[in-house]
């Protein structure tokens, strides 16, 4: 029988998804090309173990996590240690998520196996627009950190044999900057959330919890960092004197700046829900589905998982003005450039002056021609046969 080729991914906190877009996007591509490729896939935990899980190896690693964050480039560099010691001679490709695996990527270049790195966003300019929210003293750690951060993105473009672009708009920002030796690009894929089979009576009880209604709430599903400017939401929701609610779903945590920047921006409004994360796919997709409209307001980054998701529901999305989202929506979106706009876009849309069957048709057509998951999985395949 013939032995199929070997391919660690190393960059993620663990499958099954319940962190974020990128176990997400492990999980959707393993599944698909299992039958191809024999996967070794990180899995943060307290100590070293293998197991298997839905036919791929799942490689558990000692990490250094809290609840909601991790230390990647800690973490990737224990992962690929531990992957070159135990592994070396099956695995031949290595694929790095993030560029804070470019340390540990520097391990599997000197063990010289072939390297896939995907960069993300321009994580960098992350740290610019958190280092509003933090207080004076932390200044020089968060700058330290923006250049340990451009570091890694420069190091994720010269290591690797491909380095793969999940967004048009960050393909040519690489390619600009760096010029690395191949860029490709591959785009995620969008996550079905709802299974046919939930009846209406059991979307409204899933409603009810929240106190929520049908089309009666904007709702937004993030990582709450300032950089997806969940501040500016609020604002403009507040400005916009809306009948209806806003929800937002996210990892919440009290002890960071940018969460007690939001509750105080929040107060007391009751029409503002603040949710820990969701992670049954039956409830998010009840709440995605029943939204009035839904608000991405993602500054840095390329094509964004959560935002694919949304679309197959094909409810109104306003979206903040970047290059990133008018590329993922085109005209399934209604763009916002701040938040008096974004109150004004708000009044517009509950005015009826948007043509909803346009934008429904758009998301639609979009997901289908250019995040659907087996188109992506191809796509993925033939780079993968292309370095072994």
């Amino acid at each position: 029988m013939h032995k199929k080729p070997s391919i660690a991914i190393i960059g993620l906190r663990g499958i099954p998804s319940k962190y974020g877009g990128t176990e997400t996007f492990v999980e959707e591509l393993t599944k698909r090309l299992k039958d191809k490729f024999l996967f070794y896939v990180m899995h943060e935990d307290r100590t070293f173990f293998e197991d298997e899980y839905n036919g791929i190896v799942r490689v558990h690693s000692f990490s250094i996590e809290s609840r909601s964050t991790s230390i990647p480039s800690i973490n990737d560099f224990l992962n690929t240690v531990y992957m070159l010691s135990q592994h070396k001679k099956d695995i031949s490709t290595m694929y790095f998520l993030g560029p804070d695996s470019s340390l540990a990527a520097i391990l599997a270049r000197l063990a010289r196996k072939r390297l896939l790195i995907n960069p993300d966003g321009v994580e960098w300019r992350r740290l610019i627009k958190r280092s509003r929210f933090v207080p004076f003293y932390l200044f020089p750690i968060y700058m330290a950190t923006m250049l340990y951060m451009y570091l890694m993105e420069y190091l994720s473009c010269k290591l690797p044999d491909v380095v793969v672009a999940d967004s048009v708009g960050i393909k040519e920002h690489l390619e600009r900057r760096y010029n690395p030796r191949r860029v490709v690009y591959i785009a995620y894929g969008a996550r079905e959330l709802l299974p046919s089979q939930l009846s209406r009576d059991e979307e409204m009880k899933i409603l009810e919890k929240f106190g929520l209604e049908p089309n009666g709430y904007y709702l937004t599903v993030a990582r709450i960092v300032a950089e997806n400017n969940i501040h500016m939401e609020v604002e403009g929701f507040k400005r916009a004197n809306s009948g209806k609610k806003l929800v937002v779903v996210g990892n919440f945590n009290r002890k960071d700046p940018y969460t007690r920047h939001l509750l105080k921006l929040k107060g007391d409004n009751e029409d503002i829900l603040f949710l820990d994360p969701i992670y049954d796919r039956e409830v998010l997709g009840v709440l995605r589905k029943n939204c009035f409209a839904y608000i991405h307001a993602y500054e840095v980054g390329g094509t964004n998982p959560s935002l694919l998701e949304q679309m197959l529901f094909k409810r109104p999305v306003l979206a903040y003005d970047v290059p990133f989202n008018r590329e993922v929506l085109q005209e399934g979106g209604i763009y916002f450039k701040d938040a008096e706009d974004l109150a004004r876009k708000m009044k517009m849309l509950e005015g009826g002056y948007y043509d909803l069957k346009l934008i429904k048709k758009t998301q639609i057509k979009r997901i289908r021609r250019q995040y659907n998951w087996d188109k992506v999985a191809r796509e993925y395949e033939r780079v993968f046969r292309s370095l072994i």
